[in-house]
């Protein structure tokens, strides 16, 4: 049975007075670990707070926070919502205009963010009424969250009589998307602490446990996981200094890290590592390790034992993530090739699935019987179904429970496409197997409806092609056929240069001038090669190649929207 559903501040408060002295957050400055713990963190939180109250923060104000991750984000965080305010947390890779859209959108009244932003916030709040005041997070010649948290401890200031309820609002955020058009999801205390709560029952969380925190905490996976399920458990988090792998791994292996939360690309790059690193044993070593690598897998997939953590225990200390209990990856579809790999070696990793509309997560994998092709039944208390299946049991997955958002904010119209009598539409396109557990075949507006009826769904072709050493991204779209006047299947691809060992090294412009040609045979046979299993009207027609990286969001997802589709 699931814990009650309180607010954030309730939780939290039960968090410090249970573990008061033990470490909440810690970074690495000037060398060493700088450390808070759970009393620091709430009298930090506090004093900020009452500051921000006498500075005329009200009940229902929009207070955002914008920084890369570190502690005075959860500390800003922490008090605005003590303030009964409601946080509007910004993406730091924005550019200004779009900064400057979500504050006069979201009618934002302070901004806290890093020294850096000072400037372009101050330009922001020149041109806008409603933005009154711009904090900075570090010391400054002006107003800086330190000097107020000096001036609030001096103050009498009861936030406890600041009435705080689960329905009341917490969040707003603004999803980057891959359409284009931003909008603003608004999540109350009871969608956010209902989902940790529920994902805490399958992951199982404790107080034992050090998050590493990689994602950008204005990101609804890394914010309600790794923060809100830290402080609900009473959990240390460790902020990684940088988003550089040898940085990470350090960050990991110094801090003893038990959890961390990633999105594919970031653990692809870790398999690519650890492959790497079992290239370059000793011959005598690589002799025994490699059959070894297939073994396992074999007996994984045949008799469901997995000993890669005793057989590969010397790689995994030297990996430096020898420390990690649990990796969960999230935000789109984890490669099955990384997921072997991580297996392999005896590395939990446990795929999700979730949507900021839904605070986000809605599956994971349990941990005693994963299945990393699908993305894991329902969390306890969660409902879901697949809306008119087809005849394989395909449809579009829909979501119903506590933690389904209030709505768009300021925005009933896309709020009434998406929610309808109390089910989220999600958009994707999946079924469910006879175990509960739900699998993704692509998004609804993806879909390729052929002549015939039948439904093409273009990630389920982009996983089979990036299978392909030779291909680093890769986006499957229709095209019409000029000859014929048919929608066909078409890739656009981005080679991997540097698997193709005689280009390896060159520039987009030394090999757009002598070797376009050869690249393209050798792309288009791999396509031939790794679709030739998939039905006839899912085969790719046609190629194009794109030497330069996909535009994507500030998530590391592919804007799809950017490439010309005839059909649209």
């Amino acid at each position: 049975m699931l814990r009650k559903v309180k607010p954030f501040r309730e939780i939290l408060l039960d968090s410090v007075k249970m573990y008061g002295d033990k470490t909440a957050l810690q970074i690495r400055r000037s060398g060493k670990f700088e450390r808070t713990s759970y009393n620091q963190l709430y009298e930090n939180a506090s004093n900020l707070a009452k500051m921000l109250v006498k500075l005329g923060v009200k009940k229902g104000d929009k207070i955002s926070v914008i920084s890369k991750n570190r502690p005075e984000w959860a500390i800003s965080y922490i008090a605005i919502h003590l303030t009964g305010a409601v946080v509007v947390p910004l993406d730091p890779l924005l550019k200004e205009g779009e900064l400057y859209n979500i504050i006069e959108k979201a009618k934002v009244k302070m901004v806290i963010c890093s020294e850096n932003y000072i400037f372009m916030m101050n330009g922001i709040k020149d041109k806008l009424k409603t933005l009154e005041r711009v904090i900075s997070m570090d010391e400054s010649e002006e107003i800086d969250i330190h000097t107020l948290m000096e001036e609030g401890n001096k103050l009498d200031i009861d936030l406890s009589k600041i009435p705080i309820d689960v329905d009341d609002l917490m969040v707003i955020l603004f999803t980057s998307g891959t359409t284009g058009k931003s909008k603003g999801v608004m999540l109350s205390n009871k969608n956010v602490v209902f989902d940790i709560i529920s994902a805490s029952e399958v992951v199982k969380f404790s107080n034992d446990d050090i998050f590493i925190s990689i994602l950008p905490l204005h990101h609804v996976f890394e914010a309600t996981v790794s923060f809100i399920g830290a402080m609900y458990k009473g959990a240390t988090i460790t902020y990684a200094r940088s988003y550089r792998p040898n940085e990470i791994i350090e960050d990991i292996k110094d801090s003893k890290a038990t959890i961390m939360l990633g999105v594919p690309l970031l653990f692809e790059k870790i398999a690519l590592g650890i492959l790497k690193a079992l290239d370059n044993q000793p011959m005598g070593v690589k002799a025994i390790l490699k059959p070894a690598f297939g073994t396992v897998g074999f007996f994984k997939n045949t008799v469901g034992i997995n000993f890669g953590g005793t057989v590969f225990a010397g790689l995994r200390e030297k990996s430096g993530l020898s420390t990690l209990r649990i990796m969960i990856s999230g935000g789109a579809a984890l490669k099955p090739w990384v997921a072997d790999v991580f297996e392999r070696f005896g590395f939990p990793i446990l795929q999700g699935y979730g949507l900021s509309e839904a605070s986000p997560v809605t599956n994971v994998n349990p941990l005693d019987n994963p299945k990393n092709r699908s993305i894991g039944p329902a969390l306890p208390g969660i409902e879901m179904k697949i809306n008119n299946p087809n005849s394989d049991g395909v449809g579009e997955i829909l979501v119903k429970g506590p933690n389904v958002m209030m709505g768009y904010y300021e925005d009933e119209n896309e709020t009434a496409k998406i929610l309808k009598d109390g089910w989220l539409y999600t958009g994707d396109i999946g079924f469910v197997d006879d175990d509960g557990y739900f699998y993704i075949k692509g998004r609804q507006k993806n879909v390729i409806v052929t002549e015939a009826g039948k439904n093409v769904y273009p990630e389920e072709i982009e996983n089979e092609l990036l299978k392909s050493p030779f291909i680093k991204e890769v986006v499957v779209m229709s095209k019409i056929n000029e000859r014929t006047g048919r929608e066909e299947v078409h890739a656009v691809i981005h080679p991997d240069l540097e698997q193709i060992p005689f280009y390896a090294g060159k520039d987009g412009k030394e090999i757009a001038n002598d070797a376009m040609d050869e690249i393209g045979k050798i792309i288009r046979e791999e396509v031939k090669k790794l679709t030739n299993n998939l039905a006839t009207y899912k085969k790719v027609k046609t190629v194009s190649l794109q030497l330069k990286e996909f535009e994507k969001t500030t998530t590391k997802k592919i804007k799809r929207y950017v490439f010309k589709n005839p059909k649209n």
